[in-house]
């Protein structure tokens, strides 16, 4: 350890103290929850995330950059409903098995910035996403992701105070399960 001219060594002391207990921490499994009641869970850079109303599990590419979610929905047609603003759209079963169309109202129009591509506008709509023993409604926006090898996104809205992510791991979750009706 290097000291500066003046430095209280019980100061160094107390840092370093305090760095080790940061770098040990525990973080306990999850359990079923609501968001916020309970220890963050560790995730890495791909996780099973489910989506309840179609009763799926995506393989998900965990993006801190991002702050909302997106999923690769098809067929995404905007309509109106006793004057609200709706969408209709296809989620797939990540095996190519089934297809799930569903109605939702409308969030939000956002608008994306891409790297090297003009900006665009994406419905945003609640889905209710399910990992780790969690389960919350959150915005999805909603793209044609069929080129990219993830078809769900996580965003910082899903990680906020559920989750810390060591880029190192993959896959540290169970993959939810749904009864198929």
């Amino acid at each position: 350890m290097v000291y500066s001219y003046g430095m209280n060594p019980m100061h160094s002391f107390l840092s370093i103290s305090l760095l080790c207990s940061a770098a040990f921490s525990v973080v306990l499994p999850a359990k079923e929850a609501e968001l916020g009641e309970q220890a963050m869970v560790v995730i890495g850079e791909v996780e099973w995330i489910g989506i309840a109303e179609a009763a799926f599990s995506y393989s998900s590419r965990i993006d801190t950059g991002a702050t909302t979610c997106s999923i690769h929905a098809e067929n995404i047609k905007g309509f109106e409903r006793d004057g609200d603003k709706w969408v209709r759209f296809d989620l797939v079963d990540p095996n190519g098995e089934e297809r799930k169309t569903l109605e939702k109202r409308v969030q939000r129009v956002a608008e994306i910035k891409r790297h090297g591509a003009e900006a665009q506008k994406r419905y945003v709509v609640n889905l209710h996403a399910v990992y780790a023993g969690y389960g919350a409604e959150l915005e999805f926006s909603l793209t044609d992701r069929s080129a990219y090898t993830y078809p769900l996104l996580v965003g910082r809205n899903l990680l906020r105070g559920t989750a810390m992510v060591d880029v190192s791991l993959k896959n540290t979750l169970a993959k939810p399960e749904f009864k198929k009706k």
